[in-house]
């Protein structure tokens, strides 16, 4: 234990200071030794005390004693010592049967020993373990440094932070996801993330402490620079003493170094990436192609889709991409804008935003539909087109045409819709929205027409901006006589 208790006191004290006859010392700890000859000490006493008195003021009735006894209960005293000598020679009778009703350990004080001789053994006490507690925390530092030189460092600070703590350790991403977790499988992962949010919504240098069901959680930023690239979170049985939330600060600066040494050592490759993407996009693909095999970094395939991202801090958007599609190839464009050039089997975009979102809910992402790689600079520059159009929290990419909801579209539009408006929509997807050819064949004003047409797209409730929809359509016209 870290503070000398009652029974260790009485150990080390021997005659100096013993239980009274029918009592016994117990390991409880004791925060302060002091010394009173009031009936009423509470307002004196901050808990955790043991006291000591020689009974000069001590009531001279059971009922007395009772209350008085009491009143030392209520105020958390861990013992009480009667010094004998100068009132009593041995316990009074009313004094030990209060005690023993209370369940408050009585101790005795022999006359030949001041009560000095008790203060400096607890102060005594009290400094040895505050020595062992600054040796442990040194060699707690020491552990950490130990594990940040070595191999796997960033899982091994975790293993060993979580079992100096005597808790579990946890490494996030700026979205709250777990990357690590030591010991693994045993936490609610939900404070993990209320963690995350929290320090999200504060400022950046900030900490956090939660108080929980299974004992307490310390949550800090791991940074690079001026840039927040996840969270160490924390948890204990108990809050953690100064000594040991200086060792979760060393395991906070080691992380971050670590974090810092792994963008380095990825920064050659984002390189290489980077002009592989720059080559693509400008239609160099066998420099690409090269390129590629030159680095290992596998073929550039035929057919892919290009991505646009906008956003408060790109660099940690960036990263979400990346771990969404490894495969991807990223542009970063200043602090706030990047592209993307991803494979035609990327995995589903819906992930991406819900990911993309939780990091930064004003971000905005586009996505092209599957080009070949000959026509990525055109795709590149349309999706970043159709970016700045955008509103904060949008996104945009194809979504798949199910043949039969546009089918049942046209048909509420035909059975719904006026003459007039599905006139104007059969000529706009057979002029192919040219307004000129659609003035001369109807002999209507364009204006006319543009109005009618967007009252024709509202009813229809589908894009005709996808081909694949536009094609739908026009068959579904067809199918019904109207086209």
């Amino acid at each position: 234990m870290t503070l000398p208790t009652v029974e260790s006191l009485c150990s080390m004290l021997g005659r100096h200071l013993s239980p009274a006859d029918g009592f016994v010392a117990p390991g409880r700890e004791v925060e302060a030794v002091h010394i009173s000859e009031l009936t009423d000490p509470a307002a004196y006493l901050g808990g955790g005390e043991l006291l000591m008195t020689t009974g000069l003021s001590l009531p001279g009735s059971d009922a007395g004693c009772r209350s008085y006894v009491q009143r030392l209960m209520a105020a958390d005293v861990r013992a009480l010592a009667l010094g004998l000598g100068p009132v009593f020679s041995r316990p009074p009778t009313r004094l030990v049967r209060a005690c023993h009703a209370a369940n408050l350990p009585l101790l005795v004080v022999p006359a030949s020993t001041p009560f000095l001789t008790v203060s400096q053994a607890y102060w005594r006490a009290r400094a040895r373990a505050t020595e062992r507690k600054l040796a442990d925390a040194l060699a707690a530092h020491r552990t950490l440094v130990d594990a940040a030189a070595g191999f796997d460092a960033g899982p091994t600070i975790l293993r060993r932070l979580s079992q100096l703590v005597d808790g579990w350790a946890a490494t996030l991403d700026t979205g709250g996801a777990v990357i690590d977790l030591y010991p693994p499988g045993v936490h609610d992962l939900g404070v993990l993330r209320d963690s995350a949010e929290r320090l999200r919504a504060a400022d950046t240098l900030s900490s956090l402490s939660l108080s929980t069901d299974d004992g307490a959680v310390v949550a800090y930023p791991l940074r690079t620079s001026e840039r927040v690239v996840g969270f160490l979170a924390v948890g204990t049985p108990r809050p953690l003493e100064a000594p040991m939330r200086h060792v979760v600060l060393t395991a906070v600066a080691l992380l971050s170094v670590h974090a810092l040494h792994a963008e380095t050592a990825l920064s050659a490759d984002d390189v290489t990436r980077r002009c592989l993407a720059t080559l693509v996009d400008r239609g160099h693909l066998e420099a690409a192609r090269s390129l590629a095999a030159d680095n290992g970094l596998g073929p550039v395939w035929d057919a892919g889709c290009v991505a646009a991202i906008e956003g408060r801090e790109v660099g940690g958007l960036a990263r979400v991409v990346s771990q969404w599609c490894p495969e991807a190839l990223g542009v970063t464009l200043g602090a706030t804008r990047a592209w993307f050039l991803l494979p035609g089997d990327h995995p589903p975009p819906e992930a991406l935003w819900g990911r993309l979102v939780s990091v930064d809910p004003l971000v905005k992402l586009a996505i092209s539909e599957l080009v070949g790689m000959a026509m990525a600079g055109a795709a590149r520059a349309g999706v970043q087109r159709r970016l700045v159009a955008m509103r904060p929290g949008d996104s945009w990419w194809p979504r798949r045409v199910d043949p039969v909801d546009v089918r049942r579209a046209v048909d509420r539009f035909v059975t719904q819709g006026s003459r007039d408006l599905q006139e104007a929509m059969v000529e706009h997807l057979r002029c192919r929205g040219n307004w000129e050819r659609m003035a001369r064949v109807t002999g209507l004003h364009r204006n006319t027409l543009r109005y009618r047409v967007a009252r024709a797209r509202e009813e229809l409730g589908v894009d005709l901006d996808d081909p694949d929809v536009f094609a739908e359509v026009w068959l579904a016209l067809r199918a019904r006589g109207v086209a």
